[in-house]
Parts: C-alpha cells; structure tokens; sequence
C-alpha cells in the first residue's frame, strides 16, 4: 500500500512536468507565420531594406497616377495581385512595380525598416502603420499627403482614407520612409480626387 502511494505521489509530481515540456516543444517547433495576422515572408531579413535616398522625383508621380487604376479592387487575405490585395500585399506590389523595390511581406516587418517618421513630418511616399488593440502592428498603407493615406482596406478594398477617420486616427502606429524623395509635388495628382480615387 505504501509503495502504490509512493507511485502515485511520483505521478503527480512528474506529471506538470510532462505538460510543460510538450507545451515548450510545441512553442518551439511552431510556424510563427500561422500564428500572424496576415502572412509573412518566410526568407530572407525583413530589416535588410534601408532607406534609398536620391529616388526620382517623377517616380512617386509614377506611384500615385499608376495607383489610381487599383482602386476598388477588393481586400483579399493573402492577396498580393490585382485579382485582390491584403494591406501588405497592396503596399509590396506598388513598391515592387514602380520603384523595383522588395519589401518584406508582412506589415510589422514594414515597419522595422527604413527611418521612423513622426505623423506631423509624413511625407508622400512614407508607409503609416497602424496596430490592434493589443499595440501589434496590423495595418499599412501609403501616404499620400493632405493626411491621406491609400490602403487595402478590409471593407472597402484599394480606397483612400483621411488619417483622421475616427478608426484609423486611434490606431495610428508610426510612419517609415523607405525612400527620400526629392520633392512631394506628385501629391497634387491627388488633390482633384474624391475618397475612392475617382475625380470629385
């Protein structure tokens, strides 16, 4: 009788034990992209992109008239083409197109890149971020001056949005700019369009 207490005393001493190290194993050998909110790039160092200085001027003019075709095409998780964007997704392909520039796939590995940027020094060009309720990065978009930013939002696809939209100006993160440019003249493509890219 004293040797089968004995046994069982062992088994409830092991047994924590046991459960902490499957739980450890798990945690170690779990794809940390599964656990993301939006895909993330699986090679290469999301912090290897540093700012490029000395960019064409003409090229953000470039960005924001070849943007304008994308407009109203639809959120799409996982997306990185025009058959559907996720916010990231969006934001690569852009960067990609015009610039020939390869961002790191997801947006909180964006914004570990080029240079912090204050909200009040944004510039055309610069990326805005912005985070869930728990202060994790979630979201990206492209800013275009006169506080607007163009994004692949969940509800309305390829649109633009004032940063001071209730929703956006809460969640507001930092800003990072990948590329210096010389002026920001391009932003005046912006100023005769309504919300959704179109003339107003």
């Amino acid at each position: 009788m004293r040797r089968q207490h004995h046994s069982r005393a062992v088994i409830r001493f092991l047994k924590p034990l046991f459960v902490y190290g499957v739980l450890s194993a798990s945690l170690l050998f779990t794809d940390n992209s599964a656990l993301a909110s939006e895909p993330s790039s699986e090679t290469g160092d999301p912090t290897a992109v540093t700012l490029q200085s000395d960019a064409p001027a003409n090229r953000i003019g470039t960005l924001f008239s070849d943007v304008r075709q994308y407009f109203g095409i639809r959120y799409r998780f996982g997306g990185t083409t025009p058959a559907g964007f996720d916010c990231s997704g969006f934001v690569q392909f852009m960067f990609s197109k015009v610039f020939n520039m390869q961002l790191p796939r997801s947006s909180r590995e964006m914004s570990a890149i080029g240079i912090r940027v204050a909200r009040n020094e944004l510039r055309p060009g610069d990326l805005v971020f912005f985070q869930n309720g728990k202060n994790r990065i979630n979201h990206v978009g492209i800013f275009v001056g006169n506080n607007t930013f163009i994004h692949s939002s969940l509800s309305r696809g390829i649109t633009r949005t004032n940063l001071s939209e209730s929703y956006y100006d809460k969640r507001f993160a930092t800003g990072v700019r990948v590329i210096d440019f010389a002026d920001g003249k391009a932003v005046q493509i912006f100023e005769s369009m309504g919300e959704n890219g179109n003339p107003s």
